[in-house]
């Protein structure tokens, strides 16, 4: 419990910073440690496949710590090249690195290639959309709306679990999914999602009161949202869970004593950091912009 305990002050500390930086502003830096964290789910993702062929191992993890960089500084723009065409290319080279070592190389891992190297660093990536949104619209958002939207977010990937765990312990008594996660309740998953959405509602009336300037986001949004991404949070939590039962493992890593690896630990924000922003395009596409 202590190795927890302290693991999870450590990587709470981490937090604090990522929104530290957000809300001041400085550009390029968080794509570092976010290309960090991608290569390292990859790495996870691949180790739990038991994918031998290091040749695959190596360029999903390459590419997924230069996403994050490609995504922050709109790489795109300097490229001749439109982006589904590098996307082909590289799913046939990751093909073509199969064909090469076949005996030791299965499609799966292929396949866990394509969601280490692609869909996890860009599910991160999301963060920069959310983030620069008062670069994108000046006259809709603040710099302060990004970090509120950001740390909600946070809230349903992570928070939601928490609540689900307690009361899921003291009032559970059916099951959820028994067969994917057993001691998780139906009970515990209504907490866990009220819980949630009321932390972020009071967040919400906190950051209106002192840092809101531009009346742009309003506390029935933050409801629905609250409530849409923290099942989103949970079904990340959930499929992660399927991922590692299918290949008998406990945990992705063990990179946080106590609290597994990195995919253990953002698996469900894969889930609410893209549902954030896809919520946020909904809403701007119902208000004509």
């Amino acid at each position: 419990m202590k190795v927890r305990i302290i693991t999870g002050l450590v990587c709470a500390a981490a937090v604090i910073s990522i929104l530290v930086f957000t809300g001041l502003g400085y550009m390029g830096v968080m794509s570092i440690p976010m290309g960090i964290i991608a290569a390292i789910a990859a790495y996870e993702m691949m180790r739990v496949s038991k994918c031998e062929n290091k040749v695959l191992t190596f360029v999903s993890m390459a590419v997924a710590a230069a996403i994050p960089a490609y995504v922050d500084f709109e790489l795109q723009q300097y490229i001749p090249v439109p982006a589904s065409v590098i996307l082909s290319v590289y799913i046939m080279a990751l093909l073509i690195i199969m064909l090469k070592w076949y005996d030791k190389t299965k499609f799966e891992h292929v396949t866990f290639a394509i969601i280490g190297s692609l869909v996890i660093p860009s599910a991160l990536s999301m963060f920069f959309e959310v983030r620069d949104l008062c670069v994108d619209y000046p006259d809709l958002f603040q710099r302060s709306h990004g970090v509120f939207l950001v740390l909600c977010a946070m809230y349903c990937a992570w928070m939601s679990d928490t609540w689900a765990y307690f009361i899921g312990s003291r009032f559970g008594k059916h099951k959820l999914s028994p067969k994917i996660s057993p001691k998780k309740s139906v009970e515990g998953a209504i907490g866990g999602v009220v819980g949630t959405t009321l932390f972020c509602v009071v967040t919400y009336l906190i950051c209106d009161h002192f840092f809101f300037h531009i009346k742009t986001v309003n506390i029935w949004m933050v409801l629905i949202g609250g409530i849409v991404l923290a099942i989103l949070g949970m079904c990340g939590d959930l499929s992660a869970s399927v991922i590692k039962r299918n290949f008998g493992e406990k945990d992705f890593g063990n990179l946080f004593p106590g609290h597994g690896g990195v995919m253990d630990r953002i698996d469900s924000f894969l889930f609410t950091m893209p549902g954030m922003y896809v919520l946020i395009r909904i809403g701007l596409a119902i208000a004509g912009r």
